[in-house]
């Protein structure tokens, strides 16, 4: 499993095709950091530390693929669990999170479908989880 989404809270997770490419980032949230001039140490109150950033990407998808990623990463919030190695080597976080980009190529359309490829999304973490 790489990745289950479900559109609210109270839904069943869905799993979700696994992406050709997939990209982690974490990011800490500081409030008013600062460096002290006298002794030119940093001055953190942290917020939040890890804050999930995930980039995914599909070299190819059928339309029934393609529409139901879409569909999902569509909704907000989205309610993720996905792998991330900062969890150990088997690792799964939930996160309630969203997609700000995504874009896609349609390859061909045919009678039966359309074929797409290098959809391209982020879904990034919106509200804090324990131990952040």
């Amino acid at each position: 499993m790489m990745w289950k989404a479900k559109a609210t809270i109270n839904d069943e997770y869905t799993e979700m095709k696994t992406p050709s490419e997939y990209k982690i980032s974490w990011e800490d949230f500081d409030s008013n950091s600062y460096r002290s001039i006298t002794t030119g140490n940093l001055i953190r109150t942290i917020v939040g530390k890890k804050w999930f950033s995930g980039n995914f990407k599909y070299s190819y998808l059928t339309e029934e693929e393609c529409e139901q990623i879409l569909q999902m990463i569509n909704n907000y919030p989205i309610y993720v669990q996905i792998k991330d190695p900062l969890f150990g080597v088997n690792g799964v976080v939930e996160l309630q999170a969203y997609c700000s980009k995504v874009s896609v190529e349609m390859l061909r359309n045919q009678e039966d479908g359309a074929t797409w490829r290098n959809l391209s999304f982020n879904i990034i973490q919106s509200r804090k989880i324990g131990g952040q």
